[in-house]
């Protein structure tokens, strides 16, 4: 049986059958490259060139959502698994008519290492992990040493890593990891940033459970 290479119209990777599988409508922001294996064209991707955040984890999209409508000149790659959040993303991104977002099902590692181009990112964000808090699942965390070295390669010169969670331990770890991470230094967390909650951090802090931010530039 002949293989189909993903740019084959009749191939079931192909773009337009995975879209049409997924049940996403023909405006979608949600992307889903021919090609696999090479850096993204991020200015055919969002058909302009503008700086780029992404978002790693995006969830249901309660925060990329606010922020890519509070700055229309930024552009928005917002990064999540589940397909049902996903379609949420797009749905309401579509009706809020966010020309500047964009969304991948894809994972994190993945995307980072081999899908986005080097010194190509402006920001990135990275809220509420899972973090996997058996000592033996430390492994699984995503913010470790090797993902900050990816993460170093893919940000412009001058550009910030932001990252939040409730989780005290996983807090702590990720100060552990940056503190070792050449060529970043913290810096303080905008004022803004902190304005535009997600759904999940609300729901926290109105149990008494505080957020804790840091962000840090690449040198």
């Amino acid at each position: 049986m002949a293989i189909l290479a993903p740019t084959d119209p009749a191939s079931p990777y192909h773009p337009e059958n995975i879209r049409a599988g997924h049940n996403l409508p023909e405006d979608t922001l949600v992307h889903f490259p021919s090609d696999w294996l090479n850096a993204l064209p991020l200015d055919a991707l969002f058909e302009r060139n503008a700086p780029v955040h992404l978002e790693l984890g995006a969830g249901d999209g309660s925060f990329l959502l606010q922020y890519a409508q509070a700055h229309p000149e930024w552009n928005f790659l917002g990064v999540e698994r589940l397909l049902g959040r996903l379609k949420k993303i797009d749905r309401k991104g579509r009706s809020a008519g966010l020309r500047n977002l964009r969304a991948m099902r894809v994972e994190a590692a993945y995307l980072v290492r081999h899908l986005i181009p080097v010194s190509s990112l402006d920001a990135v964000h990275i809220y509420f992990p899972d973090p996997w808090p058996k000592k033996k699942h430390h492994k699984n965390r995503l913010v470790q040493a090797d993902f900050m070295k990816t993460l170093h390669r893919s940000l412009t010169p001058g550009g910030c890593l932001h990252m939040r969670t409730d989780n005290v331990p996983y807090f702590n770890h990720m100060l552990e990891v940056m503190e070792a991470s050449e060529g970043f230094t913290p810096v303080e967390v905008p004022a803004e940033l902190k304005s535009f909650t997600t759904d999940f951090e609300r729901h926290w802090n109105s149990l008494g459970i505080p957020t804790n931010y840091t962000s840090w530039q690449k040198v």
